[in-house]
């Protein structure tokens, strides 16, 4: 939504825009109506019809099952006349057609039942579903496409993108010096003056479909949505960001706009420039355009992880390929242990001379990837320590369980080496100036530190930390996170395909 502009941006009539939104929100909440309300009663006629219908002999069942299934067409008209149902589909069209069928009194009662139960609901529900896409199509008529982004293109802008992570919501781009004031006017108009416009068409479009795609349609994302909503019980990681199906289809604009309003604040907001600029040039444009954005303030995080008391296990039968992943809890990345989770994480499972790597997939061949990372799903909240596996044919979730496991309890009990712990300290000064090279790069790690930590500068201080991280903090950290308690397993079990 914030791609889509303001008042002054994206649309070509201001005044009849506003009221064809206005005419777009009635028509949803009147179709959501329809499907909260009307579509249950339908459901539930239907199941008493289906009812009336298994109490016909079983002779006749097959025919009122075709009776039904023609009533039930789109535009079809009922009539019944003299122990006849005619049932007309698509008149005055080239696909016009009519099913005539000789019932008795019993099966005519049926066909009255929906005729009047059934059908006013399901002509209702129909229209209120096409008065909510005539008034979709009547609000785009005032939309000017993507000018925002064409504005940004035309100016020498490139990269305009922007990303939703369980902690943040990151709007960016790159843009000539020379346009500073003009990308002021553009962030300052949008984050104090957007215009939700196309709400529904994106709703009902692009953020159904990444739920399809990567949650409905994804074993792999149906089990991991479970996961999460099994191990964080309380904290803001329980839900997953993009939400249930019901969320996205019943959310209104309204319900956006208020979110906006309470969450998309001065207070709230960082925002980073790294480029040709001069600091008194950014305060001047800053002043201009920007102080029309509420000041506001953060909410204050009121409910926190309790401690996890029993192992949590969750085990999906599904054709796809088998999977296991273990969710340890672990602090959030403020907390003065991370660097040593980060190490941990690092030795067991990240690059190729990770021990899992090393001795699972090239050793064992047992899995084709072996990994783990701190920060699942997010750093902001108490969060976890994820390990997981895909193994190689012929081998189970369960197999990548006990092999995950003996590396764990190795760490456990003997800690790491020092040409280990060396190793990664090394990688993350590497790491730390690779993450600088370019201006996007360090736009985003300056804006992550100041927006987690509080301060910018806390950036540099990253290979201190790790440096500072010693043996026996290793071994300490590893004994209080690896406990059979602590942990949250799921496992894709495969299911023989039966064709």
């Amino acid at each position: 939504m914030a791609f889509k502009g303001t008042n002054e941006i994206g649309g070509n009539n201001k005044k009849a825009e506003r009221k064809a939104m206005e005419l777009e929100d009635q028509a949803f909440d009147d179709f959501k109506y329809a499907r909260l309300v009307i579509v249950p009663r339908i459901e539930a006629a239907q199941v008493k019809l289906d009812r009336m219908t298994r109490a016909l002999p079983a002779d006749r069942q097959e025919l009122f099952t075709d009776v039904a299934s023609s009533m039930h067409g789109a535009g079809a008209e009922i009539a019944v006349q003299d122990g006849q149902v005619i049932i007309a589909h698509n008149m005055g069209t080239e696909e016009e057609k009519i099913d005539n069928f000789d019932l008795n009194a019993n099966e005519l009662e049926l066909v009255n039942f929906y005729i009047n139960e059934i059908k006013p609901l399901e002509d209702e529900f129909a229209a209120r579903d096409q008065a909510f896409e005539d008034a979709k199509d009547a609000a785009r008529e005032f939309v000017v496409t993507n000018e925002f982004g064409q504005i940004i293109e035309e100016n020498g802008g490139n990269g305009l993108n922007a990303y939703t992570s369980t902690d943040v919501t990151v709007y960016h781009y790159n843009f000539p010096s020379n346009r500073l004031e003009l990308w002021a006017y553009l962030e300052g108009g949008r984050m104090a003056d957007p215009v939700l416009r196309e709400f529904y068409t994106e709703k009902d479009g692009p953020v159904t479909e990444e739920r399809r795609m990567r949650t409905d349609n994804n074993p792999m994302g149906r089990l991991l949505e479970v996961f999460q909503n099994q191990m964080f019980m309380a904290n803001g990681y329980h839900h997953s960001t993009i939400g249930y199906m019901s969320d996205i289809q019943n959310i209104s604009r309204a319900d956006c706009k208020a979110y906006f309003e309470e969450y998309y604040h001065g207070g709230n907001m960082v925002v980073t420039l790294v480029g040709d600029v001069y600091l008194d040039d950014v305060k001047k444009y800053a002043k201009k355009y920007f102080g029309d954005i509420p000041a506001g303030k953060p909410s204050m995080i009121e409910t926190f992880e309790p401690k996890q008391v029993v192992e949590k296990r969750i085990v999906m039968t599904d054709p796809a390929q088998p999977l296991f992943a273990a969710g340890y809890h672990i602090e959030n990345g403020m907390h003065p242990d991370w660097p040593v989770y980060e190490v941990i994480a690092d030795v067991l499972g990240q690059g190729r001379t990770s021990r899992l790597n090393k001795n699972l997939v090239k050793d064992q061949k047992i899995a084709v990837a072996a990994q783990s990372f701190a920060g699942y799903p997010g750093s902001k909240y108490q969060t976890a320590l994820l390990v997981f596996a895909m193994p190689v044919k012929g081998k189970t979730g369960y197999d990548m369980e006990e092999a995950i496991y003996a590396e764990i309890d190795k760490i456990v009990a003997e800690g790491i080496t020092a040409e280990e712990l060396a190793a990664v300290k090394q990688r993350t000064r590497a790491n730390f100036i690779r993450g600088l090279q370019g201006n996007a790069g360090m736009a985003g790690q300056l804006a992550s530190y100041q927006t987690f930590s509080g301060d910018w500068r806390n950036l540099f201080n990253q290979v201190e930390e790790i440096e500072g991280v010693t043996l026996e903090d290793v071994k300490r950290v590893a004994g209080e996170i690896f406990v059979k308690t602590n942990r949250t397993v799921a496992i894709i079990e495969t299911e023989e395909d039966d064709s």
